[in-house]
Parts: C-alpha cells; structure tokens; sequence
C-alpha cells in the first residue's frame, strides 16, 4: 500500500511539472490557463491529503517529505539501473532491501 501512495504522489508531482512547463512555454495562452488552473488543483490535492485526520502523523510526514522531493529523481534512478548488468541490479536490489529494513549500510571506496 506504501508504495502505491508513493506513486500517486510522485506521479501528480510530474504532472504538476509538466502542466507548470506548459504555461512557462505558452504565457498568456488559453492552454496556459487551463494548466495553471490543473496546476492548482494538484497543489489543492496534496494540501488535502496531508491534512487528512485519519492518516497518522507518520504517514503525513511521509507524505510531506514525498511532496517536497524532486519529481524527475525517481525516473533518473530508474535509467542508471537499467543500464547495471544483472548482477550489478541483483546486489543493488539486495542493497535496497536492507535499507528499506533499516541495516546501516557502509560503503567502502576503492
């Protein structure tokens, strides 16, 4: 369930950079109207959903921090793992699960 709140966020935070791109591009067009005002109901959606008095404090913190990371992080991480060999990608994901769990992780640079 986590993960699918994290790309509901991620995927509206793109698409308010997309719509925000648009009116950069197109000043003063009806189309630039028409984003600025999507644009503002995105930022009504995530107003309201980290206001939600059922989600704890945990989980609306999680949420803010979702929010206020950087939109296009996500599918740059996405395109540096598809260019790792298998083997490469099978201790990465295995890297990935101990964070998730917690485990420190030390790196050690050659």
């Amino acid at each position: 369930m986590g993960s699918s709140v994290v790309s509901f966020i991620h995927h509206l935070k793109l698409a308010d950079e997309y719509a925000k791109d648009f009116v950069r591009s197109a000043p003063g067009t009806r189309g630039a109207v028409i984003f600025d005002n999507y644009s503002k109901r995105i930022a009504w959606i995530f107003r309201d959903v980290i206001t939600y008095p059922h989600f704890g404090d945990e989980v609306r913190e999680g949420m803010r921090r979702e929010i206020a990371s950087d939109a296009f992080s996500y599918d740059s991480l996405i395109e540096k793992v598809a260019l790792l060999n298998p083997e490469q990608r099978d201790m990465l994901e295995g890297l990935l699960t101990d964070i998730l769990k917690g485990k420190t992780v030390e790196i050690n640079i050659l």
